[in-house]
């Protein structure tokens, strides 16, 4: 199954300093919820683990991200990245192609545009499921590296806490939302 995910947020930080942030794996890790850097594997490679967990269920994906391509002159950047389950249960691939863009008032858009190819038992939950756990993902990725780079944060990584798994609560309350808004649509479109 392949998804195509886009997103774009804002920064208040300086875009020097949001795409020293942004090329670095180690730091960018701490963002992500479940995700450890593990080791850099030298020319532009890194290992890290993912850990989601769904309800009781809790996986884990060893995975490489690869910095394809980095023009720090233009502020853009390729990456390629792939993650197996570490049960061999499936796994993904993932090609971003992604930008960093001053505004006023030091102001930073960063601009992602994704394509992710899952395979295996992931497959299954369909790629509106994918497309809704994407979404919970970006948002508490986007609001740790936001209070990062601002200085908002409290001294705390997303990766600090015991437990720093995507939670299968935020993950469930994402995909009752997007169903019910998807269904809420349909019934809309035949009131009218």
């Amino acid at each position: 199954m392949k998804v195509e995910i886009s997103k774009t947020f804002d920064v208040n930080a300086p875009s020097k300093d949001v795409w020293d942030f942004m090329t670095d794996v180690k730091k960018v890790s701490t963002c992500i919820p479940g995700a450890e850097y593990l080791e850099d594997l030298g020319d532009n490679r890194h290992s890290v683990l993912l850990v989601v967990k769904v309800g009781p269920i809790k996986s884990k994906y060893r995975g490489e991200v690869y910095l394809k391509n980095i023009d720090e002159e233009k502020q853009i950047i390729e990456i390629e990245g792939k993650g197996t389950d570490i049960k061999g249960k499936g796994g993904a691939n993932m090609e971003l192609n992604g930008a960093i863009v001053a505004k006023e008032d030091n102001l930073t858009e960063v601009v992602g545009d994704s394509t992710v190819t899952i395979q295996g038992m992931l497959a299954q939950f369909g790629s509106r499921m994918v497309e809704d756990v994407s979404n919970q993902l970006f948002l508490q990725f986007t609001k740790s590296l936001s209070s990062k780079l601002e200085g908002t944060e409290e001294n705390k990584d997303v990766n600090d806490s015991e437990d720093n798994t995507l939670s299968g609560m935020a993950v469930a309350s994402a995909a009752l939302r997007g169903v019910s808004g998807r269904l809420m649509d349909k019934i809309k479109g035949k009131d009218e």
